[in-house]
């Protein structure tokens, strides 16, 4: 069984090798691979099947298959979405989350338009009034659907500044952002809120008339909480999946 794993995985590496050198859209059929590689066709299938998982190859009518670009994070969203992450490999996901942010602040000043900060300013005036709403509020069942509508605010605010970078690969990170911001500590206090260093208006501030440092200061600062939070809060997420 071993040895047939490593004759797929080297059939695959020898697939990609040949898509490398022949720049054409269309690949042979199974029984070409077989002729040219050397192998059965259950191999060959087998490893054309795991090509097409990652988004390399796609099967189309009437042309088999064919190369296609992939979407970088295309298998790490299913990944994601399956629940089957254990715990170090959240944490992992939800460290790059934090290193991108800090780490993107020159690319968000370089490519931010004036749409996106308009989009920015209705969302942070939506999360004003909701913290309003939740001060005010008394009965627990309203406080929780009011935190709901907070994390939502939250995903917004922040896949925003994803889409200002430009980055299309960053963009697609947006799927996997969503479901750690979903995991997150439900904020149904403004004891939350208060040890923010750094809100979002503040950060919408920086970005209306300040610099790409003070930006990344900022949401370094933003990001305190996650980072002093981050063991409890991988313990409630892995627990949650």
């Amino acid at each position: 069984m071993k040895a047939d794993i490593t004759l797929v995985e080297q059939t695959q590496r020898d697939i990609l090798k040949y898509i490398s050198n022949n720049k054409e859209s269309a690949l042979p059929k199974e029984q070409e691979f077989v002729e040219l590689l050397g192998v059965s066709r259950v191999v060959v299938r087998e490893a054309l099947s795991r090509l097409r998982a990652v988004g390399i190859i796609e099967t189309k009518r009437k042309k088999g298959s064919v190369v296609v670009t992939p979407e970088v994070f295309g298998v790490l969203k299913s990944i994601v979405a399956s629940g089957l992450l254990d715990r170090d490999t959240l944490r992992d996901l939800y460290e790059l989350r934090l290193m991108l942010e800090i780490g993107m602040s020159d690319f968000v000043f370089m490519n931010k338009t004036e749409s996106q900060m308009a989009q920015l300013d209705k969302i942070v005036g939506e999360e004003d009034e909701l913290w309003d709403r939740m001060a005010r509020a008394a009965d627990a069942s309203v406080r929780y659907e009011l935190s709901k509508q907070l994390t939502d605010v939250d995903v917004r605010f922040h896949s925003t500044l994803f889409e200002m970078t430009g980055n299309k690969s960053l963009v697609d990170f947006q799927y996997i952002l969503r479901h750690l911001f979903t995991l997150y500590y439900p904020k149904t206090n403004n004891d939350y809120h208060s040890r923010t260093l750094v809100s979002h208006i503040s950060l919408y501030n920086i970005l209306r008339t300040g610099t790409a440092d003070a930006f990344r200061m900022g949401m370094r600062l933003h990001l305190k909480t996650q980072f002093d939070n981050m063991e409890s809060i991988l313990d409630k997420t892995f627990n949650k999946q």
